[in-house]
C-alpha cells in the first residue's frame, strides 16, 4: 500500500479526463489517499460562490487528512533546492508546502502539471511524485 496525495491539478481535472479518473479508481481501494491544509485551501479557493465552497470542502474532509505536519525548515529546503538547481520559478510556494507534507508522511504527490516534476528533480527524488496527463 501506497500514500498518495493528491494535487488539485487532479481533483480539478478529475471529472473531464478519463485518464485521471481511471488514476484515481484505481488508486482508491488498494492504496491511501491523504490531504493536508495546503491542498485543501488550493482546492477550496477555486469555488465561485459559498455554495460550491461548501461542497469542496466537505468533498476534502470525505478524505484522510495529512498526520505528520512539516515544520517551516522542511518546505523551505525545498524551496532553497529548486533554486539550487536553477529552477527558481518552477513551483510555487504552496508547492513546496505540499511537497513537505509528502515527504513527511512518506507519500507521492499524484498530479496533472509539472510543478512536482521539478520539485522531483531538485530534491534528487526525496519528494516523490507520479504525473498523470490529462
Amino acid at each position: 500500500m501506497t500514500t498518495y496525495l493528491v494535487d488539485n491539478s487532479i481533483w480539478q481535472k478529475a471529472g473531464t479526463s478519463t485518464a485521471i479518473a481511471d488514476r484515481l479508481r484505481a488508486l482508491s481501494p488498494n492504496h491511501l489517499i491523504i490531504t493536508c491544509p495546503p491542498q485543501v485551501l488550493e482546492y477550496c479557493h477555486s469555488a465561485r460562490d459559498p455554495r460550491e465552497y461548501l461542497d469542496l470542502r466537505e468533498d476534502m474532509e470525505g478524505l484522510l487528512p495529512a498526520w505528520e505536519h512539516p515544520d517551516g525548515q522542511d518546505a523551505l529546503d525545498i524551496q532553497q533546492a529548486l533554486w539550487e538547481k536553477g529552477l527558481v520559478r518552477a513551483a510555487a510556494a504552496f508547492d513546496c508546502l505540499i511537497a513537505a507534507y509528502a515527504v513527511v508522511n512518506d507519500a507521492v504527490i499524484l498530479n496533472s502539471d509539472h510543478d512536482f516534476g521539478y520539485i522531483e528533480l531538485a530534491t534528487d527524488g526525496r519528494v516523490r511524485q507520479e504525473y498523470v496527463a490529462a
